[in-house]
């Protein structure tokens, strides 16, 4: 009797084998498709806000290695797009050292003119190894080439940022993910690349959330998931 491939790869055993190698696999795709952010803030710098204008620059991002989405205001006088890049994570505590790692970053920037000047406003989504390796163990995403399904996940935590759809519980913060779980992680800040040729002023550090782990719904906490289902009958006072 032959096992279909939607019960082969919903396998508890097959997925944890398999989770270290697929993480690796899309940091790697990720390395070699890697944005160049010091050519893309100088080409969104040239944004002229007329609708031919929004038009073409959108067209000439979507273009660009690294980019994983391009959307116009809906006033029509501003676009976002988002870039991913490998990065090596510094992490720091009160200004030690804590560990490093690397980080597969999503940076969203929107940009619009102002006064006759390109402004910029940054944010930012993280995802260290273990958090893709979690991906894989407890969902059940197809095992195939997940770098695009972390693309996906990236974009669903900005709808949930930019909603204030995030769960915040004793010290932890969690955003509903694509597929059936959240991500749970925190807030950090990065600084702005020299490189980038950004003014500091007025946006010294990126606000960027940082995902460490993937929790599917059995692994989350009892009050965690019944506010990821919008349960009326949890509240906290």
């Amino acid at each position: 009797m032959q096992m279909m491939h939607a019960d082969f790869s919903r396998s508890t055993a097959l997925r944890t084998s398999l989770k270290r190698g697929l993480a690796r696999q899309a940091l790697s795709e990720a390395d070699r498709d890697s944005a160049d952010l010091p050519a893309l803030f100088a080409l969104a710098a040239g944004l002229r806000p007329n609708p031919k204008g929004l038009d073409r620059m959108a067209a000439r991002l979507r273009a660009q290695r690294g980019v994983t989405r391009v959307a116009q205001a809906a006033c029509r006088n501003a676009l976002s797009f988002t870039a991913r890049a490998l990065r090596r994570v510094e992490a720091r505590v009160q200004g030690e050292t804590a560990f490093h790692e690397t980080g597969l970053i999503y940076l969203r920037a929107r940009t619009e003119r102002t006064g006759g000047q390109s402004c910029f406003r940054i944010s930012a989504v993280s995802f260290c190894g273990h958090a893709l390796e979690r991906l894989v163990e407890r969902s059940d995403l197809p095992l195939k080439a997940l770098l695009p399904a972390v693309d996906a996940e990236a974009q669903a935590i900005f709808r949930s940022w930019d909603r204030g759809a995030r769960i915040v519980e004793d010290g932890d913060e969690f955003h509903p993910a694509s597929t059936p779980g959240v991500w749970a992680g925190g807030h950090d800040a990065m600084c702005l690349d020299p490189d980038w040729g950004l003014s500091t002023a007025d946006a010294p550090s990126i606000p960027v959330f940082s995902a460490r782990t993937f929790l599917s719904p059995a692994e989350m906490r009892p009050t965690v998931y019944l506010r990821w289902k919008n349960d009326p009958t949890c509240r906290i006072l």
